[in-house]
This record gives C-alpha cells, structure tokens and sequence, in this order.
C-alpha cells in the first residue's frame, strides 16, 4: 500500500516532507537519514531518471507551501537535491524529459559521455 502523499513544507530554508491531507505525517528525518546514506551507495551509477513533480524526486519547480497551504516558492526534491549534491555532473532527466526520440537520443549521449569521463 503506497504511503499517503505528501509536500515540500515549512521555509524555503528548512524545508519539511508532510502530509499533503494530513499535516500531522512527518516523514523530514526519516528523509533526510535517507538521504545521507543513500546517495553514496550509488557510486556505479550513471544517469539518474527522476520522477516529475514529485516531492523527494521531482528536478525543479516543486512547490513548497506555507502552514497557510499557499505556495512560498520552489524547490527540488529532496532526494534528487541530495543525489546532485553528491554527484553534481551526473545526467539526470524525469520522464518529461524524454518524450520525443530526440530527447531521448540526448540523455544516452549525454550518458555516453558521462561514462567516458568517469573512465
């Protein structure tokens, strides 16, 4: 059974993971404990496809809503800001991004040339 959905939360400069229905889930450190370890254990990987709009996944343009549920900026998910942290070059896309054959043929050149580097 997939957990209840949850939101970006709080301020744009401690930012929260809580339940979009129910402000009382608070999945933040369970996060961000993820988020420490997991990264580094990735160390053969070389692209990573994110899910869009998600609040642990999504890229970009994730919205991060006040205790009002107004939205107060944008951000990216936790998980995938934790992944570019770790590895800043890594190619990277969501599934938005590869829609056309064309995008699709520049993510696996872009994968291409990511592994030669790393060679």
């Amino acid at each position: 059974m997939p957990r209840p959905p949850v939101q970006l939360s709080g301020e744009l400069n401690n930012i929260k993971i809580t339940g979009r229905d129910d402000a009382s889930i608070d999945i933040t450190k369970p996060m961000q404990q993820y988020c420490q370890q997991r990264p580094a254990q990735l160390n053969s990987i070389q692209a990573y496809i994110f899910k869009s709009k998600s609040p642990s996944c999504g890229i970009k343009n994730i919205p991060v809503f006040n205790a009002n549920g107004q939205i107060i900026g944008t951000n990216q998910g936790v998980f995938a800001h934790a992944i570019l942290q770790h590895y800043p070059d890594l190619p990277i896309t969501d599934e938005q991004g590869l829609q056309s054959p064309e995008q699709q043929d520049e993510f696996l050149h872009r994968i291409q040339l990511y592994a030669q580097a790393s060679k």
